[in-house]
């Protein structure tokens, strides 16, 4: 079996806001498992939040709320997979409206010749394929609302990349334990 590239996409932190930390639960995830890359695709608010990433490669956007140094991240970010034929862009998705409306997210991957986007604002998970293009929100990090409602609970993705293939699993925290609310693959045709 190939070797595959694991990433962890999260955001919408909105820390100290609306939050006040990371959820125990992502941070032990953090400490226990390897990510060859995590994507942050916006919305921390402060840039101290990054601190429990750091020991990974991280690709981080900006959000509409993102002050300070955070708000000097870049509003697009494009992602090298090594061995996996696609291209892909990190967008917060500010400025979509409606929040997440599907073909305009599409739009903006396709202006960045990308396959595939990693996107937040929302606040709700979203996992999905809109003609060419793949999808992927991982909802909000902390669980909080935002200005279009949200989950209520701390949800990210895990997204492996092969040569091939996109697999993809929703993880949400849900009285205390991680469970896995979405899983989704997806075959990669670009040639």
């Amino acid at each position: 079996m190939a070797k595959t590239y694991r990433i962890l996409v999260t955001g919408d932190f909105h820390i100290p806001f609306r939050a006040q930390a990371l959820p125990k639960q992502l941070v032990e995830t953090l400490n226990e498992e390897h990510f060859d890359l995590v994507i942050i695709t916006g919305d921390l608010v402060q840039s101290y939040v990054l601190e429990p990433f750091k020991k990974f490669s991280v690709v981080v956007v900006r959000g509409n709320m993102d002050v300070g140094e955070a708000a000097h991240f870049p509003e697009i970010a494009y992602v090298n997979i090594p061995n996996a034929n696609v291209r892909a862009v990190v967008f917060h998705g500010t400025g979509i409206y409606p929040r997440g409306e599907p073909m305009l997210l599409r739009g903006i991957a396709k202006k960045h010749g990308a396959e595939v986007i990693f996107t937040g604002h929302t606040h709700y998970p979203d996992v999905r394929k809109v003609l060419d293009t793949i999808i992927i929100n991982p909802g909000s990090g902390t669980g909080v609302y935002g200005g279009g409602g949200g989950l209520g609970i701390p949800t990210w993705a895990i997204v492996e990349f092969s040569r091939r293939e996109l697999f993809i699993e929703i993880h949400a925290v849900r009285r205390s334990y991680i469970e896995i609310m979405l899983r989704k693959r997806f075959t990669i045709t670009r040639e």
